[in-house]
């Protein structure tokens, strides 16, 4: 069978797929540049020589699967056309998407730069979970390896072509999607944000800081909620939802307490020991932040 120089190479949608074909083997990564697919594929090359719209068939077209083996996502249809490829892809909860991909020259990771050397030194030692409690645990840094709560593996300090001016941690081989349970650490100068990527959500989860600056961080408010995972099955009032993972959402942060918590008919705004939020009552000199709803204390 023969096989058209055209199609041969890298194609890029921009942001959420990246293709490489090479004669009958196709490659397809993902948003963070992890591979869904390898397989076989076979077209018309002489139509597709002509300038004619072609099909290309692939062998597998399943980009994801649930919880129980079924299918989550698929290319519905790939054809080249006009010199691009128009890639239909289809999601079980979102229905159909179609993506244009333009033949590009770099390779997959062309949009990533390593800056180690730059910042390694000062990511060394220990950083605290924000609110320092005893419930949280420090991320430890030593050399490029880090650990978390039993987790952990080598990282990249990485900019990104697209956010030339955000730095990263991410895995050593720069597309495994679980590195340390989270997708990437966010560095900021003061801190590091874990962040989680679900459904192309990008979500701050966890915040760290220096010892001398856990209480004077400024935290982002998303990273004050827990995160819920909801990737699974479930019963949901939403009929065109029922049965279907539902990707990950946030609720408020609760707290198990001896007694139970109870907001005042009327909120003392002058008592520091109450949070002006929700009323929730200190039992010693409150944080910088209220433990029950996660306002500021200093506002």
């Amino acid at each position: 069978m023969s096989y058209s120089d055209k199609l041969k190479g890298y194609w890029e949608e921009g942001y959420h797929y990246y293709l490489e074909f090479r004669d009958d083997k196709l490659t397809v990564r993902d948003y963070r540049r992890s591979v869904t697919i390898e397989t076989t594929v076979s077209y018309d090359a002489d139509a597709l020589e002509r300038g004619e719209r072609t099909v290309i068939h692939l062998a597998d077209n399943i980009l994801s699967y649930t919880g129980d083996g079924e299918m989550m996502s698929e290319i519905k249809e790939l054809a080249y056309e006009n010199g691009e490829l128009q890639f239909l892809y289809y999601y079980t909860i979102m229905g159909e998407t179609l993506y244009t991909l333009k033949k590009v020259d770099h390779h997959p990771f062309a949009h990533i730069i390593i800056r180690d050397d730059e910042f390694l030194e000062k990511l060394q030692g220990e950083w605290l979970e924000w609110p320092n409690n005893e419930h949280c645990s420090p991320m430890i840094i030593k050399g490029s390896a880090l650990s978390w709560r039993g987790m952990g593996g080598r990282f990249h300090v990485v900019t990104y072509t697209y956010a030339p001016d955000e730095v990263h941690l991410v895995p050593e081989n720069l597309i495994d999607t679980q590195f340390s349970g989270i997708t990437s650490v966010l560095v900021e100068p003061d801190m590091l944000i874990t962040r989680q990527i679900i459904m192309d959500i990008d979500t701050p989860t966890t915040v760290f800081a220096r010892a001398e600056m856990i209480d004077e961080i400024e935290v982002p408010d998303s990273a004050r909620q827990v995160p819920m995972n909801t990737m699974m099955y479930h019963p949901t009032p939403f009929p065109n939802l029922t049965g279907m993972p539902i990707g990950m959402m946030r609720i408020p942060p609760t707290e198990t307490h001896s007694e139970p918590l109870e907001k005042p008919a009327a909120i003392d705004e002058n008592d520091p020991m109450v949070c002006k939020s929700c009323g929730y009552r200190f039992s010693e000199k409150p944080g910088r932040f209220c433990p029950e709803c996660g306002s500021s204390m200093k506002e």
